[in-house]
């Protein structure tokens, strides 16, 4: 959740580029979606084009700077905003009418008369937690009474139960359908109901790691995920199908949640895509092969028949891979992203291999590292994989004019950024990832199946396609072990193949033919090959 931001007009995007753009509008945020491809397969045209493309999110107060301000800007054509419909800003003039007791807006947000003690003193109705510590209530002198708020205290929440609300919030959805967007990530949505008894007091979660103004010295089964969000998404899927319906084009509704299957699977049954996020959540440094099939068979087993699923590595809100893994691991977490069924959703400069900065708290912007306080901000703050995209060699990494950007840029610039990957000699990840996205194109990263091979505490590793669409090995080694292993086996059997794209070399092993039978895979390297 962030403070408002302002998106400035910029240059178009590549052809076939989609793009994901963190910002703020209305509600809170906007984000931008890009997919990486170019050319489309026969069997890629039958699919929507949210099934076939790469997601690229990009934070754009980071992404490219044009005015020299230090903030980012950028602008779409083919673009998903982060749509955050749980709240405005206290400056919206919704709030603004609430806070005068206007008869339609009086009960657009969430209101409660104060508990004044033996003492005299005034309290909150109950002791809900604000996601970024601390009440989530806040007393309002005009209207003497409390409004809820669920993240900042100037980000009061909507009241749902409201039907002006709903009917309003279908407008704004409306509103960015008609200038364009071809979808929405529905972010906070968790937090979109509220229980009507405001005398509940939520529960403790017994976990002694947290103080009790941290949100999660709390269980919240009275502020999250309540069962009538489902029907307010529907409604949201209702508008996005009458657009679609009058051009023929697919708007893409995915939803950021951070829930078990059993939980997040439910929103497949009313129109949305619920983003998989275990890749993130579930695994570690120390998880191998076995520890992260597990994890994707999580995924894969649980899908309600004609699901399509959704895999992420990281976001706005957490480590990047080369933090989370290590900068040797960066390459083979890419392979992974990209070869699995499935849409992959990169975000900015993981192509790259970017690592997160050090921030000092009196340069931390990130209101929930702020809220912690100088001692305890450094466990929050998500500014570290905030930092400026790294463009050039040039001053900022070409990422701005100004000698002082919102966040600093990392040190490594120099020789980490887009303009040194891209002329490479010797393989960098961008060229990686670049050969990568073209061979998601084929026909068997699409739509193929997916088989695993051999599958250890080192080696993840499956075929991809069908004989019918051509078949492709995918080998990787997430352990800390060199492994050496026999890949003919079923259900590969045959003996030999062709190398298409290695995480160790530009040209060299490609397209030579190769034995299956003794493939040796180094800690963090992996190996494409067509059977």
């Amino acid at each position: 959740m962030e403070e408002k931001v302002t998106t400035k007009p910029k240059a178009d995007k590549p052809r076939g580029f989609y793009c994901l753009l963190t910002a703020a509008v209305v509600v809170s945020g906007i984000a931008v979606f890009v997919g990486l491809s170019e050319h489309k397969t026969s069997s890629s045209l039958e699919l929507p084009w949210w099934k076939t493309t790469i997601i690229y999110q990009v934070y754009p107060r980071s992404f490219k700077d044009s005015d020299g301000d230090g903030i980012g800007d950028i602008k779409g054509i083919r673009i998903i905003i982060d749509f955050v419909p749980n709240h405005t800003s206290d400056k919206h003039v919704w709030f603004e009418k609430s806070l005068q007791n206007d008869d339609k807006y009086k009960d657009y947000y969430i209101w409660a008369d104060d508990i004044v003690t033996s003492g005299g003193s005034r309290k909150p109705p109950n002791n809900w937690l604000s996601v970024f510590s601390g009440s989530a209530w806040t007393w309002n002198e005009n209207r003497s009474q409390f409004y809820y708020h669920a993240f900042l205290t100037k980000q009061p929440d909507l009241n749902f139960r409201n039907t002006d609300v709903i009917d309003d919030m279908k407008g704004v959805l409306r509103f960015w359908l008609e200038r364009g967007v071809d979808g929405i990530r529905v972010d906070a949505l968790q937090k979109l109901f509220e229980v009507t008894d405001l005398s509940l007091n939520e529960p403790p979660s017994n976990a002694k790691e947290y103080h009790e103004h941290q949100y999660n010295y709390l269980n919240h089964p009275y502020t999250e995920s309540l069962p009538e969000t489902f029907e307010v998404v529907t409604r949201w899927k209702d508008v996005m199908n009458e657009f679609e319906n009058k051009d023929g084009i697919s708007r893409f509704m995915v939803i950021e949640t951070y829930e078990q299957p059993s939980q997040r699977n439910i929103y497949y049954d009313h129109g949305a895509v619920p983003y998989n996020f275990d890749l993130i959540m579930d695994v570690t440094s120390e998880c191998g092969g076995l520890c992260i099939r597990d994890v994707l068979e999580k995924e894969y087993s649980n899908l309600p028949p004609g699901a399509w699923p959704t895999f992420v590595l990281g976001n706005h809100d957490r480590n990047r891979v080369s933090k989370k893994f290590g900068l040797e691991f960066v390459n083979v977490y890419n392979m992974l992203l990209l070869t699995l069924w499935g849409t992959p959703t990169t975000y900015y400069g993981e192509e790259l291999g970017m690592e997160e900065i050090q921030v000092s708290f009196e340069d931390t912007q990130d209101p929930q590292g702020l809220k912690q306080g100088k001692e305890y901000y450094a466990e929050f703050s998500r500014d570290p994989c905030r930092s400026p995209m790294q463009w050039t060699s040039s001053v900022q990494s070409g990422f701005s004019t100004s000698p002082t950007p919102w966040l600093p840029v990392h040190g490594h610039y120099r020789t980490v950024n887009v303009e040194v990957q891209k002329n490479s000699k010797s393989l960098s990840p961008l060229q990686l990832y670049r050969k990568l996205a073209f061979l998601r194109e084929h026909p068997s990263f699409q739509t193929g199946s997916l088989q695993y091979v051999v599958v250890n505490k080192n080696i993840l590793s499956y075929v991809r396609g069908s004989d019918g669409e051509g078949r492709f090995l995918v080998a990787m080694n997430f352990g800390h072990k060199t492994s050496t292993d026999n890949y003919s086996i079923h259900p590969v059997n045959t003996e030999k193949g062709t190398v298409v794209v290695t995480t160790s070399s530009l040209n060299s092993e490609e397209k030579n033919t190769r034995s299956l039978k003794d493939i040796s895979l180094l800690p963090g390297s992996g190996i494409i090959i067509k059977l």
